[in-house]
């Protein structure tokens, strides 16, 4: 995994981290509020076994520091659990109260350690100091006489604890914090590795298909130019630049600039619509013509009637281009809608009739700009592509995946038509800040837009 995508993991699904890392402490700390608490008292024995009274040798610490082994095990057994559950009167038997107890053997040392850990507190001290002193006196007869008090003995009594040893909330919640976390990232990474779907140009170029650029959402939850407002600057540069990456490749006009896409719904009749408005800005004559006889929405997008158009202009060979052109309320910018719906529309798209309007447009325009079908929907697209020109793809990106990119590409490229290159369409914000700088676009003074100023459209 590289840095650079494990960042960009994070920067999409902070929201997710976050809501895990509150999910997974909250939930551990709650299942720690219900737990009852534990308390621990420890008594603890010393063992001094001697061979001679007054005198410890080397091996005496030796043999002792064994016996503390032997005696923690022997401290727990059923005989002194027994004895020790008669004298408190408890209400369990030895196998539950062995349950409770641990003897440990301090390493090193001749300390064995008697650990009671009980919910009581008072049970707690009571059953350590119990045991350690049942467990001394069932030990007394095996013992040397004279010298069972000194052999063994209890070193430090339990004390009445203070606080629980369990539960830890403060430990359990960052660990569940923790887990929680971790569980989060896991899904993103996951659900991130799955996502194949175009998102950049680095995705572009990884699939060996050329950026034309990059445009950020222009609305969110609206899919159509601002009749009365203008665009974002940020995104009113994005279509200049992908004008100008067009004019670079010298292409002689009248130009016939094919948009489409690879699957329904991902910005391409947008992408005309804007572009028609970046070219005649520029001072070029445009003619946007709505070839999606399926699904026309340029009509939508400036809000204008769909009464007549392309199928007009098919169906009725006296019909004139010229004379279906609409006045878009935008600088030498003009539309022919689709028109009413064909009940043939692929035949009418592969007819003679349609080259002839194409070619009659090509002489009113410096520019026509036909927005067609998606093609791997239907076979429009790449009928109107075999008729010549210049093509442009657009991905959406989050949701056109490479392999329908990639059959798009190969459907178009059979034609004659001339691939100018794929426009990554509603990216986010840091892609498009990655393509095109971090530089901050000024509003006109004026207030009124500057070159970016949308009129409002002009309606039949």
């Amino acid at each position: 995994m590289e840095p650079r995508w494990l960042s960009a993991v994070v920067v999409r699904w902070w929201w997710v981290l976050l809501l895990g890392l509150a999910a997974g402490g909250s939930a551990a700390w709650g299942v720690s509020q219900l737990v009852s608490p534990t308390y621990r008292a420890t008594a603890t024995i010393v063992v001094n076994q001697s061979a001679s009274p007054g005198t410890v040798t080397y091996s005496d610490a030796l043999l002792s520091q064994q016996l503390v082994k032997t005696y923690a095990r022997m401290a727990t057994q059923r005989v002194v659990l027994e004895q020790v559950a008669e004298e408190l009167d408890l209400a369990i038997g030895p196998p539950e109260l062995e349950d409770l107890l641990s003897g440990l053997a301090i390493s090193q040392t001749q300390l064995l350690e008697i650990r009671a850990e009980t919910p009581d507190p008072e049970l707690s001290r009571d059953v350590a100091n119990s045991v350690a002193r049942v467990f001394i006196e069932q030990q007394q007869p095996f013992l040397p006489i004279g010298r069972g008090d000194q052999t063994l003995r209890i070193a430090q009594p339990a004390n009445l604890p203070r606080a629980p040893i369990a539960p830890r909330v403060v430990l359990n919640t960052l660990l569940g914090a923790l887990a929680g976390l971790l569980a989060a990232a896991g899904i993103a990474a996951l659900v991130e590795y799955r996502d194949d779907t175009i998102k950049s140009p680095d995705d572009l170029e990884r699939l060996g298909l050329a950026s034309l650029g990059v445009v950020g959402v222009l609305a969110p939850g609206k899919d159509r130019v601002l009749p009365a407002g203008h665009l974002p600057p940020p995104a009113a540069e994005a279509y200049r630049k992908i004008r100008t990456g067009i004019d670079l490749w010298g292409l002689q006009p009248p130009l016939r600039l094919l948009v489409t896409s690879a699957g329904q719904g991902e910005g391409k009749s947008t992408t005309a619509a804007n572009l028609a408005v970046a070219f005649g800005q520029a001072g070029k004559r445009v003619i946007l013509l709505d070839a999606d006889l399926r699904r026309p929405h340029l009509h939508r997008i400036f809000e204008l009637r769909n009464s007549r158009g392309l199928t007009s202009l098919l169906v009725n060979h006296k019909a004139t281009a010229h004379a279906t052109l609409r006045a878009t309320g935008f600088p030498s910018v003009h539309l022919i809608p689709a028109g009413a719906a064909p009940p043939k529309a692929a035949e009418l798209v592969a007819s003679q009739r349609m080259r002839a309007v194409l070619d009659d447009l090509s002489a009113l325009a410096d520019i026509v700009i036909v927005d067609s079908p998606p093609v791997l929907g239907v076979s429009d697209s790449v009928i109107l592509a075999a008729a010549g020109g210049a093509a442009l793809l657009v991905a959406q990106a989050g949701v056109t995946r490479p392999r329908s990119l990639l059959r798009a590409r190969d459907a178009l490229l059979k034609t004659d038509v001339v691939l100018l290159g794929v426009v990554v369409n509603a990216a986010a914000s840091r892609v498009t800040a990655a393509f095109y700088g971090d530089y901050v676009y000024g509003e006109d003074p004026s207030g009124a837009g500057g070159a970016d100023a949308l009129k409002p459209p002009v309606r039949d």
